[in-house]
C-alpha cells in the first residue's frame, strides 16, 4: 500500500460517499457495482467505513479526523480504547517512550502527547505504514516508526528511554492464548533487555489474565491498575520497577464519563479485612468489575461502610446511602423468597425490569423469559443467595 494508492481515499467525493453511507452496512458496499464503475477498491472502501464506524466510539479523537486511514478489523479490535489510551498516557511523564508493540498505534500517540521522543516499533510492514500515515495525520510528527519484533529493536536498541511500554499478543493462529508463556513477544525472558533499553516498564495485559500469576513470574510489580469503562473490564496494567521487591500496590479504575474513580488496596489488606454481614437493608450495592478483577471483595465493604450479604455473593448493603461507592447503587423496595409467585407479586403489571443474577444458578434470560420482562428504565429484579443459603428476590430502584 503506498501513499498514491490511497490518495484517492480522502478526496472529497470519497470522502462525502464515507458521510453520507456511515451508518449502512459496509459489507453491502462490496458488491456495488457503481462503485467499481468509479475505480474505487470496494474492499478498502469498506474497510475505512468499518474503521470510521468504529472509532466514533472507541477513538472519537481519529474519527473528528478525515485524514486517518484504518487497519483491517483485527487490529481495530486489538486496539487500546481512547479513554484507556489516555489514561495509560497520564500514568508515567517521561520524556523519551518506547512503544515496543505498536500495532494501530492508539497508544503511541497518545504517550507522544506528553514525551519529546516517541519510538513507535512494529513488525508488520503495513501496518506500520498506516501508523506513520496516521501519526502524520494526527500532527504527531515525531514518532519514530521502526519495523522490527521488540526483540530485534531491544538488540540494536543503544539509547535509553525513561519508559517501554509492551502489549504482548495473546492470539495466535485466531486463538486466544490464555498462558503469559505462549505470548509473543515473551515478556518474562525479555526483562533483562528491557531493563537495559528502561527505567520503567509498564505492560498491557488482558482482563482474563491471572494477575497474581503473571505478577509472581514477572517479580518488580510495583503497581497494578485493573482499568474498566461503563462496567466492563477493559485491560490490565503491570508497572515494573527496577529492583522492586515489595508488595504491589492494585488499584481499580473506573473511567466513566469523562470521571475516573480509583479505588487502590494491597492483597494483604484485602485478606486481613474483616466485613460485616447483613441480611438486605435500605440500600443495594454491586461493585464495578474492575473492583471484582482487582479481587476486592472484604476491604471494599469495610472502607464503605456496608456490609456483605453473603461470603460469595458479592453484594453489599447498609441502612444509610454511600453514594460514593464504586459500582451501582440500589434503594430496594422490597425483597421476598426467590419464587415464581413472589417475582410476579413484586412486578404486578409492570415489564420494564432490568435483570441482575449473583452467586445464583438463575440466569437473567430464564427470567426475562419467563416473566416477558424488557429491559429499560431504573427498576431492577436483582436474584441473589442470601445470608441463610437460600435464593432472593429484591425489587430496586438504581440511584447510580
Amino acid at each position: 500500500m503506498t501513499a498514491s494508492s490511497i490518495q484517492w481515499l480522502f478526496e472529497p467525493e470519497t470522502l462525502r460517499f464515507l458521510q453520507d453511507n456511515e451508518e449502512k452496512d459496509p459489507e453491502s458496499l462490496l458488491l456495488s457495482k457503481a462503485l467499481a464503475n468509479k475505480g474505487w477498491n470496494t474492499s478498502l472502501l469498506v474497510r475505512q467505513l468499518k474503521g470510521i464506524k468504529t472509532a466514533k466510539q472507541k477513538f472519537p479523537s481519529l474519527y473528528k479526523n478525515q485524514g486517518i486511514l484504518y487497519p483491517p478489523t483485527v487490529s481495530l479490535e486489538q486496539a487500546s480504547s481512547e479513554v484507556t489510551a489516555r489514561y495509560k498516557a497520564s500514568l508515567i511523564k517521561a520524556d523519551t517512550i518506547i512503544d515496543l508493540s505498536g500495532g494501530m498505534g492508539i497508544d503511541t500517540y497518545f504517550f507522544s502527547l506528553q514525551s519529546k521522543e516517541m519510538i513507535y516499533v512494529e513488525p508488520q510492514q503495513e501496518l506500520l505504514n498506516i501508523a506513520a500515515h496516521n501519526f502524520k495525520a494526527l500532527k504527531a510528527d515525531h514518532v519514530q516508526c521502526i519495523c522490527a519484533t521488540a526483540a530485534e529493536f531491544l538488540e540494536t536498541y543503544k539509547g535509553h528511554s525513561q519508559l517501554i511500554y509492551i502489549d504482548p499478543s495473546r492470539r495466535k493462529e485466531g486463538k486466544r492464548l490464555s498462558d503469559y508463556k505462549d505470548w509473543e513477544p515473551d515478556i518474562v525472558g525479555l526483562k533483562p533487555q528491557l531493563w537495559k533499553a528502561g527505567d520503567k516498564i509498564l505492560i498491557k495485559l488482558s482482563p482474563m489474565t491471572d494477575i497474581t500469576a503473571v505478577c509472581k513470574a514477572l517479580g518488580e510489580v510495583k503497581e497494578v491498575f485493573v482499568l474498566s469503562d461503563r462496567n466492563e473490564c477493559k485491560e490490565v496494567l503491570l508497572q515494573l520497577e527496577h529492583n522492586f521487591n515489595g508488595e504491589p500496590r492494585i488499584h481499580a479504575v473506573l473511567l466513566q464519563s469523562g470521571e475516573i474513580t480509583k479505588y487502590s488496596f494491597y492483597a494483604s489488606e484485602e485478606q486481613a479485612a474483616s466485613p460485616a454481614f447483613s441480611e438486605p437493608l435500605n440500600y443495594l450495592y454491586e461493585p464495578d468489575v474492575a473492583l471484582l478483577k482487582a479481587g476486592s471483595f472484604k476491604k471494599i465493604a469495610v472502607d464503605q461502610q456496608v456490609k456483605k450479604i453473603q461470603a460469595h455473593t458479592h453484594l453489599y448493603t447498609s441502612e444509610q446511602l454511600q453514594e460514593n461507592f464504586p459500582g451501582k447503587v440500589f434503594q430496594l423496595q422490597a425483597v421476598k423468597p426467590y419464587s415464581k409467585s413472589n417475582i410476579t407479586a413484586l412486578i404486578g403489571k409492570e415489564r420494564d425490569f432490568h435483570v441482575l443474577t449473583r452467586n445464583t444458578t438463575i440466569t437473567p434470560e430464564q427470567v426475562k423469559k419467563q416473566f416477558k420482562l424488557v429491559e429499560r428504565g431504573n427498576q431492577y429484579l436483582i436474584i441473589f443467595k442470601g445470608g441463610n443459603g437460600t435464593a432472593q428476590v429484591a425489587k430496586a430502584n438504581r440511584l447510580k
